[in-house]
C-alpha cells in the first residue's frame, strides 16, 4: 500500500490539451489511433470523466471516458500510461473510474493487439474480449463480374446505386429498415439507442457516402443486397461502408457488388479502399475472406459488464 501512496490521481475536469498531447507522443510513439481515440474522448461533448496519474509531479497515466448517442448503454473509456514504470497507474486509474459517481456498466475499451501490456491488464481485470476488428486496405483493380460471378451475374437481377434512388421514398426506406436491422443484430453486446427512422436514414444518404459508388441489388422490386462506400480523408483512397443481405443464401450477390465498388474506384483513380471488419459482423467477414486485403493487425474490444 506505501507503494500506492506514491501516486497522485486527479480528476482533471478541463485537461490542458496540448499537455497531453506532449505525453502521449511519449507514451504512446506513433500510435495514432490510441493518441485520436483519446483526446477525441476528452474533449467530447459526452466526456464523463479524466483522470490523470501523477508520480513525482510528473505525468505517468491518463485515463478518460465518455458515453455515445447512438450506443449509449455502455460508457466507453481509453487509458495510457507511461510504459517504462510498473501497472501501479493502471490499477489505480482503473479504480478511480470504478468509483466515479453515475458510472454505467459495462465498461469498454478498445486497443491493439498488440498492446500486450494492456492486453494482459484488462484480462487480469476480469474484461472480456468481445470482438476484434480489422482495418486492412485492398489495392482496387478490374474485376471482370461477368466471368468471377457467372453464377449469379445473368440472374434477373437490378442493380442500382444510392444516387439513382435519392428521391425513390420506398426504396430509401426499405434500404434503412434493413441496414438498421443487420447493424443492430450484429452489435447486440452494446446495442444502438432507439433512433428513428430519420436519424438512420441521415447516417446513409449523407455527404461522406459515396453514392455514386454505392449499390443495392433488387429482385422482384425488393432490396436482397447492399453495399455502402464512402470518401476518406486520406488522399487517393475510399471507405467500404456497411454492406448485407437480406438472406444469408444471398452473400455473393453482396460480394459481387463489392467487386463492382472495386472496378468503380479502379475507374475514378483511387488506387485504394480501407476497411473497418468486426468479427462480428458475418458480412464484412465473407468480403475480408474473399478479397485479397492486405496484413493489418488487429483492434480488440474489450468488456466489463460489472464492478466486482
Amino acid at each position: 500500500m506505501k507503494a500506492m501512496k506514491e501516486y497522485l490521481i486527479q480528476n482533471n475536469i478541463s485537461p490542458g490539451i496540448d499537455f497531453l498531447k506532449d505525453f502521449l507522443s511519449k507514451g504512446a510513439g506513433n500510435d495514432d489511433f490510441t493518441q485520436n481515440q483519446i483526446l477525441g474522448g476528452v474533449k467530447s461533448k459526452n466526456n464523463f470523466c479524466t483522470y490523470e496519474a501523477y508520480k513525482e509531479g510528473n505525468l505517468v497515466g491518463l485515463l478518460t471516458a465518455w458515453t455515445s448517442d447512438f450506443h449509449p448503454y455502455c460508457t466507453y473509456f481509453s487509458l495510457a500510461t507511461n510504459p517504462f514504470l510498473d501497472n501501479k497507474a493502471e490499477a489505480l486509474l482503473l479504480q478511480s473510474l470504478y468509483k466515479t459517481p453515475g458510472i454505467r456498466f459495462p465498461l469498454q475499451t478498445l486497443i491493439w493487439e498488440t498492446s500486450y501490456r494492456l492486453k494482459t491488464f484488462y484480462e487480469d481485470n476480469e474484461f472480456v474480449e468481445i470482438r476484434r476488428t480489422y482495418m486492412p486496405m485492398l489495392k482496387s483493380s478490374k474485376i471482370e463480374i461477368n466471368r468471377v460471378f457467372a453464377d449469379i451475374a445473368s440472374h434477373k437481377l437490378t442493380i442500382k446505386d444510392l444516387y439513382s434512388i435519392k428521391d425513390n421514398d420506398l426504396l430509401k426506406f426499405k434500404l434503412t429498415m434493413l441496414i438498421k436491422e443487420n447493424y443492430s443484430r450484429t452489435h447486440s453486446k452494446n446495442p444502438v439507442g432507439e433512433l428513428d427512422f430519420l436519424k438512420w436514414e441521415k447516417l446513409i444518404f449523407n455527404n461522406e457516402t459515396n453514392q455514386n459508388g454505392s449499390y443495392i441489388a433488387l429482385k422482384d422490386n425488393e432490396i436482397i443486397a447492399y453495399t455502402l462506400l464512402h470518401f476518406s480523408e486520406t488522399p487517393n483512397r475510399f471507405e467500404f461502408g456497411w454492406r448485407g443481405t437480406k438472406n444469408y443464401t444471398d452473400i455473393r450477390v453482396m460480394l459481387m457488388l463489392t467487386a463492382l465498388q472495386v472496378n468503380f474506384a479502379a475507374e475514378n483513380g483511387v488506387d485504394f479502399i480501407e476497411a473497418e471488419i468486426d468479427t462480428t459482423d458475418h458480412f464484412a467477414i465473407e468480403m475480408l475472406k474473399f478479397f485479397p486485403f492486405s496484413s493489418a493487425p488487429a483492434l480488440l474490444t474489450f468488456q466489463k459488464r460489472e464492478n466486482r
